[in-house]
């Protein structure tokens, strides 16, 4: 299958819609498909004009960077450019089989190009990686004068929680019954076997047996780190001498969680340890118990998942992406605020039986993120758009 990948954002950026569009367009190759990803992204900062380079990875990725102020991935004739790009490849003899459009909440290139990939005949796949929140009444707006949920695209996200907003606006034009077939949830991928780490048990712990509590986020008030560290405080307070904590992450809120931490007296049970890279949250992840993911406005969560896939119990807040794909109790602790999400750490350090089979479970379970699923269902959302052309 020949695909073609349209991401404003990709790598060397390392956000959410970035990196998982890399992996998924890696993966595709690696599965035997001719792989192409168009962005306007360049290849270092302050790089410009328009390229075309083979990855080791085996996918073809053309470039249109322009120099614009703030170093922001956008072009002001991108649309121009993503056509010219497919017209190229279909005169080639190498026509895509599906386009594959993904969308943030602002996506010039996305947003542009949609439409005139559809009248060119293309299957199209749009996935939507980000809340809408209060834009979705923008886009109601602007499916009234445009008439977009109308047309022959076959639109997805990464999860239920995003998937809504754009059913109720499908919905609108096409009725509820259509919107639901055309509206997919396809979430993203985690290489499993990758994180399936050794573990080493809190009696062997030189460090002391607490139940040592992770996370790992962008210290951001979307994420909500600071509210997580008045869990821990409230947790810390009621279960002395059991829980420990270490917080991976950067960001502008990075200075006031640590004036949080030393003005609670937490240091000695919170360590704030700056960004991790993979190989130091895997390492990390050997020694920890328990993942607390705070955010209510993430769309899917892959860091939570990726520490599930580690073997490690998971506290979310059950209005979030992340928990949508964990069962309370079985795999996770789901918590509708944050005083109870103090309440489900003091029960994990109270009771080493049920974390303990929380952890595993999460160690060895078939998890519906795993890359051959993920690509499974990818590939059933191309043959439904391809089926509306």
């Amino acid at each position: 299958m020949r695909i073609t990948h349209v991401s404003d954002s990709y790598l060397p950026l390392l956000g959410g819609i970035e990196t998982q569009v890399a992996r998924l367009a890696r993966r595709q190759a690696e599965a035997g498909h001719e792989v192409e990803v168009i962005t306007t992204t360049p290849p270092r900062r302050h790089a410009h004009g328009v390229t075309t380079e083979q990855g080791q990875d085996g996918v073809t990725v053309h470039r249109v960077a322009a120099r614009v102020p703030g170093g922001y991935p956008v072009h002001p004739r991108s649309t121009a450019h993503v056509l010219a790009r497919l017209r190229e490849r279909t005169a080639a003899g190498r026509r895509p089989d599906v386009v594959h459009l993904h969308m943030g909440v602002l996506a010039p290139t996305v947003e542009l190009a949609l439409r005139p990939v559809t009248r060119l005949g293309l299957p199209a796949l749009l996935t939507v990686h980000s809340v809408w929140g209060g834009w979705e009444r923008a886009f109601a707006a602007l499916d009234r004068v445009a008439g977009w949920s109308a047309w022959p695209v076959q639109w997805s996200a990464v999860s239920a929680m995003t998937a809504a907003p754009l059913r109720r606006v499908v919905g609108r034009r096409l009725g509820a019954e259509t919107a639901a077939d055309r509206v997919s949830v396809l979430g993203n991928g985690i290489d499993v076997d990758a994180w399936r780490l050794p573990r080493t048990e809190r009696a062997d712990r030189a460090e002391g047996r607490e139940v040592h509590v992770v996370s790992a986020s962008r210290f951001a008030p979307r994420k909500r780190v600071l509210p997580m560290l008045e869990a821990l405080a409230a947790a810390v307070e009621r279960a002395p001498g059991r829980l420990v904590a270490t917080i991976g992450g950067d960001g502008p809120q990075l200075d006031e969680a640590r004036r949080f931490v030393r003005e609670r007296g937490l240091a000695d049970v919170v360590r704030l340890v700056g960004r991790l890279s993979t190989t130091e949250l895997m390492r990390l992840y050997v020694r920890a118990d328990v993942f607390v993911a705070p955010a209510v406005q993430d769309a899917f969560g892959i860091a939570a998942l990726e520490a599930q896939a580690a073997g490690l119990a998971v506290v979310s807040r059950s209005q979030s992406g992340v928990a949508e794909r964990l069962v309370d109790g079985r795999d996770a602790l789901l918590v509708d605020d944050d005083a109870a999400m103090a309440d489900a750490l003091v029960r994990l350090a109270d009771d080493p039986d049920l974390l303990d089979r929380i952890i595993a479970h999460n160690r060895t379970a078939e998890l519906a993120t795993s890359w051959p699923r993920v690509l499974a269902d990818t590939e059933e959302a191309y043959r439904r758009a391809a089926a509306l052309q």
